[in-house]
């Protein structure tokens, strides 16, 4: 059994990013009354981490190709932690949403970085199922957001919201701080050119699944609360659909690493799953098929979390490089696919053309990845 902490340091990381990621999500109603802004403000202030999280991938690259891991980790962590805290020292709309985008610099950072940091500790299904685990932290730690945020700030006020989620990262810090030179993190000489890694085959074949399971994750995520409003269903679902999250990604590490599955083919399973899932969600009629499917689907596509990150690390020999190309792609199409589903669904007065849409995403991801497996073999 591995106990050398420097493994554990991005899943720390992780889970406290995914809690401040998810904190104000947890609050709509409060949030709202408190900056003084409507649901269309409040929907820019989840959406601007996102956006720093696609900005930031340049950068991020750049630097997990000059320094060790670990000591992009410290830096990004300090940031995060004070960013996050004081996330709850203003009341201000504007200076909240700055706040929030600059600290989206730093979660985007720590998410990047942390996946290559693992890349470079591990190897084979071993990696992948570090990465599922990574992956599951990142949804728990937003569950763990979205149980406590309310009850903190009911019961000790607005500075207990982001605290606890922020200060989970200090251990991380500390164990990162102490390994700055650590050779084992440090990047590789590498022969690829920039180029040659955002638009190598593999890398692109792992930006478009991505883009499929992040934007499903995300989209479902957004809107499974007024989806199941408009069903009757009343219920803190939130909480249920970020476990499925959670669940799936880590049962997808582990799958692969217990039966030596390969990438490509839990991809290719599990988009395909997601894929039906979907149609089936835009063609039935059945209420309880509408209340159980959307669970199906969000463990169909967190399943292969882990496998699409080791796919992509694995592809080149930059793989911080790659790394940050896949969740570029995968954090635009999560900025791109909300708006999208809320226009169809005002439009259309149902859900029924998001789904197709999404679940058209996965088996296009299906069906390329099935092709690669069928040219390798």
């Amino acid at each position: 059994m591995h106990r050398d902490p420097l493994r554990y340091v991005p899943h720390v990381l992780v889970t406290s990013v995914g809690y401040v990621v998810f904190a104000y999500a947890a609050l709509p109603s409060l949030l709202t009354a408190r900056l003084d802004i409507g649901l269309s403000s409040f929907g820019l202030l989840m959406s601007a981490p996102l956006l720093a999280f696609v900005v930031v991938q340049r950068p991020a690259s750049r630097w997990v190709g000059r320094y060790t891991t670990t000591r992009v980790l410290f830096a990004g962590g300090l940031a995060h932690l004070a960013l996050g805290l004081s996330l709850d020292l203003r009341a201000s709309f504007p200076v909240v949403l700055a706040l929030r985008g600059l600290w989206g610099l730093t979660g985007g950072l720590l998410l990047t970085v942390g996946a290559t940091h693992i890349s470079r500790l591990s190897e084979g299904a071993d990696a992948t199922r570090q990465q599922g685990v990574y992956g599951g932290l990142l949804t728990l730690g937003g569950m763990l957001g979205f149980l406590l945020a309310p009850t903190l700030v009911r019961e000790y006020g607005w500075l207990s919201l982001h605290a606890p989620g922020a200060l989970l990262s200090l251990p991380a810090i500390a164990v990162a701080g102490a390994n700055l030179s650590d050779r084992r993190t440090a990047p590789t000489a590498t022969t690829t050119e920039r180029g040659g890694v955002v638009l190598h085959p593999v890398v692109v074949l792992a930006a478009t699944c991505y883009v499929a399971i992040i934007g499903s994750y995300i989209t479902l995520s957004t809107f499974v609360t007024a989806y199941f409003a408009d069903l009757g269903v009343v219920a803190r679902l939130n909480v249920v659909v970020l476990g499925s999250a959670t669940a799936g990604r880590i049962v997808g590490g582990e799958t692969s690493w217990r039966l030596a599955l390969s990438d490509r083919r839990l991809i290719a399973g599990s988009t395909a799953a997601a894929g039906l899932g979907f149609g089936a969600m835009a063609a039935t009629g059945s209420t309880a098929a509408l209340v159980v499917l959307p669970f199906v689907v969000m463990l169909a596509v967190s399943v292969p979390f882990g496998a699409v990150y080791n796919l992509a690390a694995g592809a080149t020999d930059a793989e911080g490089t790659a790394i940050a190309t896949i969740v570029a792609a995968g954090n635009v199409a999560a900025l791109v696919l909300p708006p999208v589903t809320g226009t169809i669904r005002e439009t259309t007065g149902s859900y029924g053309g998001a789904f197709l849409v999404l679940g058209g995403l996965n088996a296009v991801a299906a069906v390329a990845t099935y092709y690669t497996i069928r040219r390798q073999s």
